[in-house]
This record gives C-alpha cells, sequence and structure tokens, in this order.
C-alpha cells in the first residue's frame, strides 16, 4: 500500500513539474526584450539580420530585401519598371524623446557603381508606403522603400535619415547599411 502511494505520488509531482518550470525565455519580469510574433517572409524576399544604423535618434534595421522586379501591382494599378525595383524593408524605432518624422523622399540606395537612387515616387503610391510619418517617442514602425534602378545595376547599400533633433539647423548624419 504505501508503495503503491509513493508511485502516485511521485507519478503526480512529475507530471506537475513542467507547469511550474521556470521560463528562460526573453519574456516575464526582468527580461531584456519583447517577444514578437514572427511574419512570414514575402515571396522572393531575403530575410536579413544584423543590418542595423542609427541618424539621429532613429535606429533602422533593414528586415528584408528583394530585387529585380519588373513590375509592382496594388489595389488599383500595376504599372513596370523602367529597369528593376528593389523593395528594402525597414523596421524604424524611435529611440529618442521627441517625435521623428521619417520622411521617404530623402533616403537613397547606394549602387555598385558609386550612384545612388531616389525612392520611385509611382512605385511608392501603388504599393500604398509612406511619404512621411511621424513616429513617436519609444515607437517603431515597419515599412518598405521602392526603388526603380537602372538596368544591370547591383545594389551596394541604402542610406537612411532620422530627423533633425529638436534645435538643430541641418540635418542628421544617415545610417549607412550594406545590403546583403
Amino acid at each position: 500500500m504505501r508503495l503503491r502511494a509513493a508511485v502516485t505520488g511521485a507519478a503526480l509531482l512529475l507530471t506537475a513539474l513542467p507547469g511550474c518550470s521556470e521560463s528562460h525565455s526573453d519574456s516575464g519580469p526582468g527580461s531584456s526584450g519583447y517577444v514578437l510574433p514572427s511574419e512570414k517572409v514575402r515571396e522572393s524576399e531575403t530575410a536579413l539580420r544584423g543590418k542595423t544604423g542609427r541618424s539621429a535618434d532613429m535606429r533602422f534595421t533593414v528586415i528584408g530585401f528583394r530585387e529585380g522586379m519588373t513590375e509592382v501591382m496594388g489595389t488599383h494599378t500595376a504599372m513596370e519598371s523602367k529597369g528593376a525595383f528593389t523593395r528594402v524593408r525597414v523596421l524604424a524605432v524611435n529611440e529618442g524623446r521627441d517625435i521623428q518624422v521619417f520622411d521617404t523622399w530623402k533616403q537613397r540606395l547606394l549602387t555598385g557603381d558609386g550612384k545612388t537612387v531616389t525612392p520611385d515616387v509611382n512605385a511608392t503610391m501603388v504599393k500604398r508606403q509612406p511619404e512621411r510619418l511621424s513616429v513617436g517617442a519609444a515607437m517603431r514602425a515597419e515599412f518598405d522603400l521602392w526603388f526603380d534602378v537602372p538596368r544591370g545595376v547591383k545594389t551596394r547599400g541604402v542610406r537612411l535619415y532620422g530627423s533633425p533633433t529638436v534645435g538643430a539647423v541641418s540635418d542628421p548624419p544617415a545610417a549607412e547599411i550594406t545590403l546583403p
């Protein structure tokens, strides 16, 4: 009888232990970061890691990249590229105490031949991406930058600008991030 009670007690204890064990994940009191749900990588996009830079109070991380697209489709139209579209997926985090204004038109794609490419207005509008975006203090935003790159030109990186801090008289230095 005692043996049966001991075995039953041990079985109950072993069943209860996994529910009582401490989690060693990045969530909970004292953790160093949020646990965010994973997003599926879009068709033919390359997920990137460790591609981070800072401009003013804005920290930029390039999380996705795709090049060589010949057309874009939106909810209201489709259009062809003059060269080939390149899409850069950016996560922007405002680490300051004031609003940062992300201005799409200031951003630049860097090419292997040493030139820069400005964002493509039409692709940006077709894909319904922001022209300007207010990123509040301690806020994060994720979006795409669209560029129409001349045929045969390779992408080298991206130059991203945050907005000037309060009282600044010029644009801050850019975050220059190499691509793939």
